[in-house]
């Protein structure tokens, strides 16, 4: 099931790429002749190049300015005709650092905009992970731009109205979202793999996609947009980082899938070494400028790619099935960051291509290393089963012993979490509930009186003269006594909603939700009667006891009364039936009034 959505969402991702490819050069308008000027020092101003001769400025033959890797400052200038519409411009490149927009009328600068990712994403005038500019008035106006940037000095001007950009940026928007629905959705099946199987590969293999899809997130502007907006900082070098990350698990997946370090060791010290660089320059990312890094970066990708197909193609000769699938998934994966490559030293100038064919690439190199993976747990299932033929059936004797001392321990551990859960609950020496229990209890039953209106009684128990009994007999007889009492009292109070519990030492609290006085007491007394005649067998002969009892009615009670007072109540008649000389019952009759102040 899941496979089969990743594959729907890649077939989905393919045809919608292909949509935007067809539709997005007809909903531009056309742009004017586009003049540029290299500001070798960076210090030049916009009254230095307003109304300047056309000897000042060198024509852009090509559609987008691309000028590859430069630390000079570039100024961008064309002039738009008046129009009867409103009108937005489009730098479609997200990495630059910093874009001075002048809109300029009879050498006037009537508008200044400053965008870039150096800047916060919520100073952006139009919230897209592109730079979209309102142009300042719908009559003829002269643009300006300053551009200067440590990423590579591509500036791919384009001049919109603003419903046909929204419909542009939809259908992107949605080839995007499927893109990363496909890494998302290949990052979680792998989890679940892996917490499966326990397999690391699967592991290695999503972080391998949670890094691909950081990298194009941060390629594309998706992630400054949406993932880390309030970190500039990141933005600026989320490239260098994230490559550096897809790089060093690409080759831990590789030494896995490909099993390396047994088919070739040599290749295997290879990818080692791809990994500590890799890991380097993750650290050195971290330290040093983005400028510094970039470069770096992009030959590290390149070689890394070159050494991993490598790998393939040699154990692919060495007979290893899936060699050859992992090695065309490699080079898809290689060919868009070649071109991409090609596109930041400005060497190629389709912005479109370059901006998702290494989407399209990575998505396709997923499903391939996808199909690996199901090829190889597919040669796993038939090593097993030939492994198995081979075992003998005293291995199938030990398997079944293991597989029933397995089960027998999951019982047990069952059985223990129960008898845990009811320990938690009940009094060790009775297995009655214990006084948290009652603490829990009693006032939830309160709140239901109050809601219902039906009543309550407590009814505290207490054996007489029980320090006599352990003082005579000793305590191992006083708790025999104790057990056995424990026992008549859960014969003895039996109807529905009744619970018993140890209060304490020799006293016990009988719950009884939905109780009438009359009756409540009558039974009491019963049980008195039972009690008083009962012998308690114990290893120093029988013993006979009496109980005192004390009873309280939630609605007998004045006012609003807490479930603590209620349970005071019956504690002090319990006390009144002992002074009054044992061996009988009090219900607590209110002197004054008590009310709940929880």
């Amino acid at each position: 099931m899941a496979k089969s959505i990743v594959y729907w969402l890649a077939l989905a991702l393919l045809v919608t790429f292909s949509s935007v490819a067809s539709a997005r050069a007809e909903t531009a308008e056309d742009m004017p002749p586009v003049y540029y000027h290299v500001d070798k020092n960076g210090r030049q101003s916009i009254e230095q190049v307003i109304d300047k001769e056309l000897n000042f400025w060198d024509v852009l033959n090509q559609r987008a300015a691309s000028f590859g890797y430069t630390s000079d400052t570039y100024w961008f200038h064309f002039n738009l005709p008046a129009a009867d519409y409103d009108r937005v411009m489009r730098i479609a490149y997200p990495l630059l650092d910093n874009v001075d927009i002048y809109f300029v009328q009879n050498n006037q600068v009537i508008q200044r905009t400053i965008v870039g990712d150096e800047q916060e994403f919520s100073q952006r005038p139009i919230s897209s992970r592109n730079f979209v500019v309102p142009i300042a008035t719908r009559d003829s106006v002269a643009v300006y731009m300053k551009v200067a940037t440590s990423s590579s000095m591509r500036v791919p001007i384009s001049i919109w109205q603003p419903t046909k950009l929204l419909s542009d940026e939809q259908l992107v928007t949605t080839a995007t979202a499927l893109y990363f629905g496909l890494i998302i959705c290949m990052i979680v099946y792998n989890l679940f793999s892996f917490s499966l199987t326990r397999d690391p590969y699967f592991a290695y293999y999503s972080a391998y996609i949670l890094a691909i899809g950081l990298l194009l997130a941060g390629l594309d502007g998706s992630g400054y947009q949406y993932l880390w907006s309030n970190f500039e900082w990141l933005q600026s070098k989320a490239i260098p980082i994230f490559g550096s990350i897809a790089f060093i698990f690409a080759s831990l997946v590789a030494s896995h899938i490909l099993q390396t370090k047994e088919r070739s060791p040599k290749l295997h010290r290879g990818l080692q070494g791809v990994m500590v660089l890799a890991g380097l320059s993750f650290l050195a990312s971290i330290l040093l400028p983005y400028e510094w890094m970039i470069q770096w970066i992009l030959i590290l990708a390149i070689g890394a790619a070159a050494l991993l197909i490598c790998t393939g193609i040699s154990l692919w000769q060495q007979g290893l099935g899936y060699a050859r699938i992992y090695t065309l998934a490699l080079s898809v994966l290689l060919s868009t960051i070649v071109i991409n490559a090609l596109g930041y030293l400005g060497l190629f100038e389709s912005f479109f291509i370059q901006s998702y064919l290494i989407m399209l690439g990575s998505a396709f190199e997923i499903m391939l290393l996808s199909l690996i993976l199901a090829m190889r747990f597919n040669e796993n299932r038939k090593e097993r089963l030939a492994a198995e033929k081979r075992l003998s059936s005293r291995l199938e004797v030990k398997v079944k012993q293991r597989t029933e001392e397995l089960e027998a321990v999951m019982r047990k551990l069952k059985e223990m979490n129960k008898k845990l859960e009811v320990k938690s609950n009940e009094d060790r020496l009775t297995k009655l509930f214990n006084r948290g229990v009652l603490d829990e209890d009693l006032p939830l039953e309160v709140r239901r009186a109050r809601r219902t209106g039906y009543d309550i009684a407590i009814v505290m128990i207490d054996i007489d003269h029980f320090k006599k009994v352990n003082d005579k007999y000793g305590h191992p007889v006083g708790d025999e006594v104790l057990v056995e009492l424990a026992r008549l009292l859960k014969v003895h109070f039996r109807r529905a909603g009744d619970r018993i519990y140890r209060y304490g030492g020799e006293e016990f609290v009988i719950l009884m939700p939905g109780a009438q006085e009359l009756g409540c007491h009558d039974k009491v007394l019963a049980v008195m009667d039972v009690i008083r005649s009962h012998s308690f067998k114990t290893e120093r002969g029988a013993v006979k006891i009496t109980i005192s009892a004390g009873m309280s009615l939630l609605n007998s009670l004045p006012g609003h009364v807490a479930s603590k007072h209620l349970l005071e109540a019956a504690d002090k008649a319990l006390y009144e039936a002992k002074n009054a000389g044992r061996d009988q019952i009090r219900i607590a009759r209110p002197a004054t009034d008590v009310s709940d102040n929880s």
